[in-house]
């Protein structure tokens, strides 16, 4: 996110936790008046006449012409599991929930003012390639956008089955409710076809982050990890010292299992985080920004260093090594935490989201660094989980299509993504305001790496990163097996797109 955004956003949460409102913090509403932003008037919409900018900061009102749409569908194909689903355009009424009642909202607002319908349909992220490539195929266009996770998203770009985003004519990408930062990673010959806005706040719910349970931190009488955060010390080697101070047998049996004291626990997804918390480019771009393999020493060190922290040895216990049930990935870790019998989980901002019923003091930091010669706290946008928008080719219209969604974002970023982070706050998720710090530090260290991106095209380097820490293989061997390979994956990839 654009820092002034981040600071705008960052100081309303910070007021609110310090002041325990039951209000929400003041948003232009884009009638110019100063509101709530779940009381932004009903039917008005962002780019109407009569906005005025806040005094506060500048206007990003991209004021928009309305498009006449003549009430036909505005359909969103959209991706998201039981687990972790997609809020970002499906709102079928209000319910209650701040950001469903935010998104339907929104939704109404864009409907109004430009005259169509938008209607939401779920589909898994392969079903809907799939449907894109059918409709490409037929010459109809039977979507207007696309929420796709961004593997699915370059599956689909390198294929040819979107639009450039430079034909979306009327999008700003230098306003804060894009996620312009994303866009050099995910280029291709210097083009981009997906983006992520305010909007996307399944993407958002995605990012991982380390959370670590007080009680069990206090009880171990450990360093302050705020502190290291804020000095630029939180790395692996604290973390490990951790882990191992705080692991215990509880009930004797010579084994560490999801009942024990745990200085760690997670699944295997931790791997993706710790690899991506280093911020090491695992593909470069050649000079026609076409990928190339970036899997050298320093990337073995990464995954062996990761290999040594997630250790059993070391106090970690990494679910997937006696579950790989839904269950397993996902309910030991969160009880652990609960229970007051585990110091770290590696999840991301959903399972923050969980937490916020539960009776348990816990806080949230970045992913820690490799070590303290790294100079800022890196994290990915999660490749399989969360969503970016996209616009398939076979849509004609695309001025108005872009009219639509810039509408879509700056509305977000007015009234749906401050609802969704203040969630933190009214739900009493977060109950610190150094977690608060650490949510900002995290938002503002996003990088996009095509290593995360080019699993359907056999270049599954965290799967094999996974494979190698899980069963504690030899990483350069292990490495070397499939390096080759994936150059091979890759060198097809570049004669698909030539």
């Amino acid at each position: 996110m654009k820092t002034k955004y981040a600071v705008r956003l960052f100081a309303a949460l910070l007021a609110a936790l310090m002041l325990i409102a039951a209000a929400s913090c003041a948003k232009e509403n884009p009638s110019g008046a100063q509101t709530t932003p779940a009381a932004t008037e009903e039917g008005a919409v962002p780019g109407s006449d009569g906005q005025t900018a806040a005094d506060t900061e500048p206007d990003y009102n991209p004021h928009v012409a309305a498009r006449d749409f003549e009430g036909t569908d505005f359909v969103i194909l959209y991706n998201g599991n039981e687990v972790e689903p997609n809020h970002d355009f499906a709102a079928q009424e209000t319910n209650g929930s701040t950001v469903n009642d935010a998104v339907y909202n929104r939704n109404v607002r864009i409907q109004e003012k430009h005259k169509l319908k938008i209607v939401t349909e779920f589909k898994s992220d392969a079903n809907i390639m799939s449907a894109v490539t059918n409709a490409q195929s037929s010459g109809d266009a039977p979507y207007q956008l696309i929420d796709a996770n961004q593997t699915y998203s370059m599956t689909m770009s390198i294929k040819g089955l979107l639009h450039e985003l430079s034909d979306l004519t009327l999008i700003d990408f230098s306003k804060p409710y894009w996620n312009s930062d994303l866009l050099e990673g995910s280029s291709i010959k210097n083009k981009n076809y997906f983006a992520y806005s305010d909007a996307n706040i399944h993407a958002v719910g995605a990012t991982p982050c380390t959370i670590f349970n007080k009680k069990v931190h206090e009880d171990a009488k450990l360093k302050n990890i705020y502190q290291l955060v804020d000095e630029g010390n939180w790395t692996f080697a604290e973390m490990s010292e951790m882990v191992k101070a705080v692991t215990e047998d509880l009930d004797g049996d010579q084994l560490i299992t999801k009942d024990d004291k745990l200085g760690m626990i997670a699944n295997t997804f931790c791997i993706d985080c710790f690899i991506s918390g280093t911020g090491y480019p695992m593909i470069k771009k050649d000079a026609e920004d076409l990928p190339e393999l970036n899997l050298e020493q320093g990337f073995f060190e990464i995954v062996e260093a990761i290999q040594s922290l997630c250790s059993a040895e070391n106090g970690m216990f990494l679910v997937d090594r006696t579950s790989t049930e839904t269950e397993a990935r996902e309910y030991w870790t969160e009880r652990a935490i609960t229970s007051d019998r585990a110091l770290f989980w590696i999840g991301n901002f959903k399972c923050v989201e969980r937490l916020r019923t539960a009776d348990v003091n816990f806080g949230v930091v970045p992913i820690p660094k490799l070590n303290t010669d790294q100079q800022d706290y890196k994290i990915h946008m999660q490749a399989n989980i969360g969503a970016a928008q996209s616009v398939p080719l076979s849509v004609q219209n695309v001025e108005d299509i872009s009219a639509v969604l810039e509408d879509i974002a700056y509305d977000s970023y007015l009234n749906v993504m401050p609802i969704y982070m203040e969630i933190l706050i009214k739900g009493q998720s977060i109950r610190d305001v150094e977690s608060l710090k650490c949510i900002e530090i995290i938002r503002k260290s996003y990088y996009s790496d095509m290593g995360f991106m080019l699993g359907n095209y056999g270049i599954s380097i965290l799967g094999s990163a996974r494979s190698t820490v899980l069963n504690n293989s030899p990483v350069v061997s292990s490495f070397q097996k499939v390096v080759k390979g994936f150059g091979n994956s890759i060198s097809k990839l570049k004669k698909e797109v030539q």
